[in-house]
């Protein structure tokens, strides 16, 4: 019986380099030793649960392998008794060989004529036993017994994922609580309204939830109907329940929330900081925890933010918690932070038609709807949508002419009065998002088609005029510069407008950042320009560059049927998910480029088991159910298929022709070979996630 790769959740590779400075320090070995003992022991207990079973039906059992002793090669092996033990060189999964069966269509007819005693019989076994077949051999069992035998590997993977994350919250697995860092502009939590700070308190009707249990209700719910979440807001203390149907334009399942923060740094700073956060002075440390802002105590990310908001043109001190020691007592420091000013090319860009209008805000309210144009604002240009938001808010309360287009319809101008913004909308959340005109209530993508240009800016000194496209961008960093180095471009159209994206990612890299640009004149002439930002005037970034470690609490079985009860509901969450994750995928509403292979798996383990023990543990669980899902699919070659042909078998009270069953199992392994080829070139880097 073989095994092959499970898909997880997708990653990108770091640089070799990076991981070879990793593996260099010896502190990381024993992380090394963990992953693979533990990646190891999943395939052997798939493995071990065909063993045993063949071994009790009275199978004879020639080989028992972790990976694939592909043309003989192996790292070891020994032979106890009729079996042989080995390890193979090729480190893709494992099998067990019984007498009579062999998963590669090639050699399985010379398998089975191995397996005959004597001369004249029929090309396949019977539904019983067979006298003619050594009565040692897998092919002359009872189709029950082979059922059970073929069954075994996933009932013992699901066996072992129960008890895999028993034993994790037996010792205790921080998780992430369900509180909400931030909002993607334009996603299903925007639309609602949810915004930083609120906390998910019940997801359908399960109480007190962790991240992953929305991860998970994200992943199998209907995307047609959505899920009902149950909110609620600190800050006023409100609670309210809405249904979010999940968007499905980013490749996969989302709702466009972010993971919670805390406030306090993580515990390895080297290089993350940035803008302001790197100039604080005395420099912050890792580990440091904000407690108050200018002497207002911040009780949680979403406090922290408002306080800094309100001052985000001046220096602010910040009352720092730091630890000297594990057993030393901790200490107050105070800390001054200077403000930090949003950098800027010097060009506006198209605005796009409306994406989306938040539920309840003053867009909604004044009939504005997805799809309509924004063309003025109290009768003057709409200017950089950038800015726009921050414009809006400083006539909050007012009166606000608005000019608006909509197809097949004439231009308009409709009133509204821009509210008051006192939480954190970020203005941008990453590639391929909106831009976020809170004041409004709207979500606006942003073209890379030039529409102004500062006479006096980065962009008019690099020659860039109205009316030229920006095809292409480079983010060079002064360490790319020196080094002569330039990654991936990020590209832009009307169906990719990354622009609000690559903004936002500019804020929190290194001053002296350069962006290398494509520039496509108005004629279809295109060429290269370099430009350095500059800093704006009156702009400024609210998180000064400030990094969090997540907010986590620790989830704890307080007793053996405590820890066993909590086990099952994590093993039986984690098979849903993969089915539910392969459904999406057949049904097209996820990105197969989700998928990865062996070595986003180890990639993932290491990140696992570096978080400590009860986390590897959980993440053996998600992989044993992985492997359970994915080998019961019905691929020939795979339990799964074999299960489908046994299954005929009971039905017609004989097997299917060698003939047909060949001819299938070449499909099924042409398939396994394909997604096998599809995945290293995910895990490489060969094929973009994106």
């Amino acid at each position: 019986m073989g095994i092959d790769m499970t898909p997880v959740t997708c990653g990108c590779l770091v640089a070799a380099g990076s991981w070879l400075e990793w593996l260099a320090l010896p502190a990381n070995w024993w992380v090394v030793l963990q992953v693979a003992g533990g990646l190891g022991f999943v395939i052997f207990v798939h493995e071990l649960g065909h063993f045993l079973v063949a071994k009790a039906c009275g199978v004879k059992c020639e080989k028992f392998y972790l990976g694939f002793d592909v043309g003989g090669l192996k790292l070891c092996s020994f032979k106890w008794g009729e079996t042989e033990y080995g390890i193979g060189i090729l480190p893709l999964g494992g099998y067990v060989k019984m007498l009579g069966q062999d998963d590669n269509p090639a050699a399985a007819a010379a398998e089975a004529e191995r397996a005959r005693l004597s001369g004249d019989l029929p090309p396949e076994p019977v539904a019983g036993p067979h006298p003619q077949w050594d009565p040692r051999s897998y092919p002359a069992q009872s189709v029950p017994e082979r059922m059970a035998i073929i069954s075994a590997g996933v009932i013992m993977n699901v066996i072992f994922a129960v008890l895999m994350a028993a034993w994790a919250y037996g010792l205790g697995v921080k998780e992430m609580t369900c509180m909400i860092s931030s909002v993607r502009p334009g996603g299903a939590a925007w639309r609602a309204g949810l915004r930083t700070g609120d906390e998910i308190v019940k997801i359908g009707s399960r109480p007190d939830p962790i991240f992953a249990d929305l991860l998970h209700g994200i992943t199998v719910g209907s995307v047609k109907e959505g899920i009902d979440l149950t909110v609620r807001r600190p800050a006023d203390g409100s609670e309210r329940t809405v249904r979010l149907k999940p968007d499905t334009d980013l490749g996969k399942p989302t709702i466009g929330v972010t993971s919670p923060f805390s406030t306090r740094l993580p515990d390895d700073i080297t290089g993350v900081l940035a803008g302001a956060a790197a100039r604080a002075q005395p420099p912050l440390l890792a580990r440091d925890a904000i407690k108050a802002v200018d002497g207002q105590a911040v009780d949680g990310y979403a406090a922290l933010l408002a306080a800094l908001a309100r001052a985000e043109s001046r220096p602010v001190t910040l009352t720092i918690e730091r630890s000297a020691g594990p057993q030393a007592p901790a200490e107050t420091v105070a800390v001054e932070l200077p403000p930090q000013r949003r950098v800027q090319t010097g060009m506006a860009m198209t605005p796009l038609p409306i994406k989306d209008v938040q539920e309840g805000s003053p867009a909604a309210a004044a009939g504005i709807l997805p799809g309509d144009r924004l063309l003025g604002i109290d009768g003057g240009d709409v200017g950089d949508p950038l800015t726009l938001d921050d414009r809006l808010r400083r006539l909050a309360g007012t009166v606000v002419k608005l000019t608006i287009g909509r197809e097949a319809a004439a231009d308009r101008t409709v009133e509204v009065r821009p509210r008051e913004v006192t939480w954190r909308d970020d203005s941008t959340s990453g590639i391929g998002s909106p831009a976020s005109i809170a004041s409004l209530g709207i979500a606006l993508p942003v073209d890379a088609v030039v529409a102004a240009v500062d006479a006096d800016g980065p962009a008019a000194r690099a020659g860039i005029v109205p009316g030229d496209r920006i095809a292409k961008a480079w983010l060079l960093t002064p360490e790319a510069i020196a080094a002569k180095e330039q990654g991936p471009p990020v590209k832009f159209s009307a169906r990719e407008p990354n622009w609000p994206g690559v903004m936002g990612i500019l804020q929190d890299l290194p001053a002296g950042t350069a962006l290398r640009l494509e520039v496509v004149a108005a004629g279809g002439d295109s060429r290269m320009v370099d430009l350095v930002p500059a800093e704006a005037a009156d702009q400024f970034v609210i998180d000064r560059g400030l990094v969090f470690e997540p907010l986590y609490r620790l989830v704890r079985a307080d007793s053996i049927p405590a820890a066993l009860g909590k086990g099952l509901r994590k093993a039986g969450a984690d098979l849903s998910l993969v089915y539910g994750f392969l459904g999406k995928l057949w049904n097209r509403q996820i990105s197969a480029r989700l998928l990865g292979g062996p070595i986003e798996i180890a990639k993932q383990a290491g990140r696992s088991a570096s978080e400590g023990f009860s986390r590897l543990l959980l993440f053996l669980t998600m992989l044993s159910a992985n492997l359970a899902v994915v080998n019961f699919l019905p691929i020939p070659v795979l339990d799964g298929g074999h299960m489908v042909f046994l299954v005929y078998e009971l039905l017609r009270g004989k097997p299917p022709s060698e003939g047909v069953v060949a001819v299938l199992s070449y499909i099924g392994l042409a398939l396994l070979l394909t997604l096998m080829m599809f995945v290293f070139g995910l895990d490489l880097g060969l094929i973009p996630r994106q």
